[in-house]
């Protein structure tokens, strides 16, 4: 078990830096609306195929007697909660030595956290939300049969399988993205609220694509709770486009975040994510950190992945055409 002791993590004065990825917004977009449970399967919904129309043919004869009944069946989409579980550990003596610092110093300078534990919880808080990002948009599907085994949430990519287009190494363009968003139209989804999720060589591809053939990019022209996207306009309606890290290279996303919510499943008088204290095996204290929620991605035949993008940059970046 790793332990914040002493010599293991030592203390500096100085401002804070975190490298690497911070932002979560796919989890922060469809977080407006979460949702409760107190069963590990819960529904995604269900649904039902429409008919396609097509002209009878029926005479005044058979008229008189009835047609055979026809009957629509309905089918259910569920997922699963999964368990988010970490704990941190530090030792009485690491807490008491809080005013000891490495590197330079400059009289009167202060550690920086000041306080260990507090920072630990904070970066395992802020792993958890890493992993549920990574979860909710790449999870593979599990539902456990037994106590040894682990539920598992199926993520957005893994949930699209009617609407897949394979890019076969080219880059993505405006009009792959007007594609995507006619294969959600043919299933009878609405595309008015579409969000293009990318990585940041597929953006610049767009951008370079979008520049160099007069379409319209706007930057920051529409809010999603609290996160400025940009928005691209289409025959078939205007898309936000916005990064996601946490989708895998050379792969983009559409979907419609007003159709998503996590699901929580709290624990009884504890609520979810909570932080409590373990028992005390020695000098120092060990909490644990536990949560369960999962994906309600809501029917996958409304988004559209596209795969194998090209993981080239554009060579220049033209201006738009006089």
């Amino acid at each position: 078990m790793a332990v914040a002791t002493s010599f293991a993590t030592p203390n500096f004065s100085g401002m804070l830096f975190n490298k690497g990825q911070q932002a979560v917004p796919f989890s922060t977009m469809i977080g407006a609306r979460p949702l409760s449970t107190n069963h590990v399967e819960f529904a995604c919904g269900q649904y039902y195929d429409t008919e396609k129309g097509e002209q009878p043919e029926v005479s005044e004869t058979a008229s008189l007697k009835a047609p055979d009944p026809e009957v629509t069946t309905r089918k259910q989409l569920t997922n699963v909660t999964q368990i988010f579980h970490k704990s941190v550990s530090v030792s009485y003596a690491k807490q008491s030595n809080m005013g000891t610092l490495q590197g330079i110093n400059v009289a009167g300078q202060q550690p920086n956290p000041m306080d260990e534990l507090a920072f630990q919880v904070s970066r395992r808080m802020a792993k958890i939300a890493l992993d549920i990002e990574y979860t909710f948009l790449n999870g593979e599907y599990q539902k456990a049969t037994s106590d040894a085994e682990a539920n598992k949430s199926r993520g957005l990519l893994t949930a699209i399988t009617t609407n897949e287009l394979d890019v076969d190494g080219k880059p993505l363009t405006y009009w792959l993205v007007a594609e995507g968003l006619k294969s959600i139209h043919d299933q009878g989804a609405k595309t008015d609220n579409i969000v293009l999720g990318v990585d940041a060589t597929t953006l610049l591809q767009l951008n370079y694509d979008a520049g160099k053939n007069n379409y319209t990019i706007v930057p920051m022209g529409r809010e999603i709770n609290g996160l400025n996207l940009m928005t691209v306009v289409t025959p078939l309606g205007v898309v936000a486009v916005t990064l996601l890290d946490s989708l895998p290279k050379q792969t983009a996303v559409l979907f419609d975040p007003a159709i998503m919510a996590p699901v929580f499943q709290p624990v009884p008088g504890k609520g979810n994510f909570f932080l409590e204290p373990l028992s005390k095996t020695g000098a120092g204290e060990t909490y644990q950190i536990f949560g369960q929620v999962g994906l309600d991605h809501g029917p996958e035949w409304m988004s559209a992945k596209f795969k194998n993008i090209s993981a080239d940059m554009p060579s220049t970046i033209s201006a738009p055409k006089d």
